[in-house]
């Protein structure tokens, strides 16, 4: 899966307009793409993309890279040192091909690669085999990028107090929980930061956030985000979610956390994340996918106890199975009666599948997005795959 034509911005409208942003972006970026604001989502900014045919005519040698560099050049941005894997004796300033190794047998150094690739950008080369592999400079740009299967622009390091780099499902994810200034509110997976600092902002900066994460480096990731953004209600925590419970705490500051202790929670747990665009490559096998939704549930069952009775709880993957979303909303609902499934307004996905336990009523209350890659979709459906519930913690009976 090639990654959307859309870029979606969101605009850190805690202390900028959207339409200052708008502006300021149009300047860095020039004519050749259009940004517009979300005609729904006020504080989205929009970017328009398009698509192009590849040819390697005129190329005098394919370069090789890693799926993780091939995804950032579909993204937008030149082809750095570090992700070349192969690259033939060429001058600096050849015109070269760039392709991702699919098969990822492609030995590091090798002058020909003849496995499985696939074709993403044409570019100049700016740094040789010598360069790379024998001198072994480890930062600049190997690759001057002049065209890609998709031209986007590359915001990466652009305006960094004013947006904030997201897709749109997730941003969708942030306006579904609602939050409101002075809410007690847990981000129980929160890493890389976008959904945590935008209930930030959409709270007025106002109110409590906690944010956990279980790996360092991603808390620091976390960290640099909520500062660049310039968020005082933010508490991280580095801590497993799965341990953040516990029957005898009266703790809603720090964990573990007792029952009862938030207004909202926004669960968004681990997942075989197969929505993610651009995807080039799958490895999961069978059995990994069919683990993830017994480790979610880890996930689900602390989140209810910590739960308010009439607080909001939302539940979101990045990926597609129906056992990681629907089936899960299912469960939800079997084994905790004063959950009650909400419309996960708004509603800009798609409604979700039908599975026992959900009515046509039900799916029609959650959403997903599906990875559309046709040209002619616009951004609310060229997205990447996601799903959206939202759930009420009720007294019972609530009906």
């Amino acid at each position: 899966l090639l990654p959307p034509k859309w870029t979606t911005i969101r605009v850190n409208s805690l202390h900028f307009e959207t339409r200052d942003v708008i502006s300021n972006l149009k300047q860095l970026i020039g004519s050749k793409f259009d940004v517009t604001e979300h005609p729904r989502l006020r504080d989205v900014v929009v970017v328009s993309g398009s698509k192009a045919e590849l040819s390697d005519a005129g190329c005098l040698g394919r370069v090789v890279v890693d799926q993780k560099c091939g995804k950032a050049v579909l993204r937008g941005a030149d082809l750095f040192s570090p992700g070349v894997k192969g690259l033939p004796h060429l001058q600096a300033g050849s015109r070269v091909s760039v392709h991702v190794d699919i098969d990822q047998k492609c030995k590091r150094g090798e002058k020909q690669y003849n496995g499985s690739t696939l074709h993403i950008a044409n570019g100049v080369l700016k740094l040789t085999r010598f360069d790379i592999f024998k001198k072994m400079i480890t930062s600049g740009i190997a690759v001057e990028i002049t065209e890609r299967r998709i031209e986007l622009p590359s915001l990466n390091g652009i305006l960094e107090d004013q947006i904030f780099l997201q897709n749109l499902p997730s941003i969708v994810t942030s306006h579904v929980l609602n939050p409101q200034p002075g809410d007690h509110v847990l981000d129980m997976c929160s890493a890389p930061g976008g959904k945590t600092t935008h209930i930030a902002q959409l709270m007025g900066d106002r109110g409590t956030v906690i944010a956990l994460e279980k790996v360092q480096n991603k808390v620091e990731k976390l960290k640099a985000n909520i500062g660049k953004q310039n968020l005082n209600c933010i508490r991280v925590f580095k801590c497993d979610s799965t341990r953040a419970f516990s029957e005898g705490s009266t703790d809603s500051l720090q964990p573990p956390f007792g029952r009862e202790a938030f207004d909202r929670i926004l669960l968004d747990p681990p997942c075989s994340a197969m929505g993610q665009r651009p995807q080039l490559i799958n490895t999961l096998k069978l059995s990994e996918i069919s683990s993830y939704p017994s480790y979610q549930w880890c996930f689900v069952a602390d989140a209810v106890k910590m739960l308010k009775y009439g607080g909001t709880l939302v539940y979101s993957t990045c990926t597609l199975p129906k056992q990681e979303n629907e089936m899960m909303v299912a469960k939800i609902l079997k084994t905790f009666p004063e959950m009650r499934l909400v419309s996960a307004e708004p509603l800009i996905g798609q409604p979700g599948i039908v599975v026992e336990g959900l009515s046509v009523k039900d799916v029609g209350m959650v959403q997903r997005f599906l990875p559309n890659s046709d040209s002619n979709s616009s951004f609310d459906v060229d997205t990447i795959g996601f799903f959206i519930a939202k759930f009420l913690k009720c007294k019972l009976p609530y009906r």
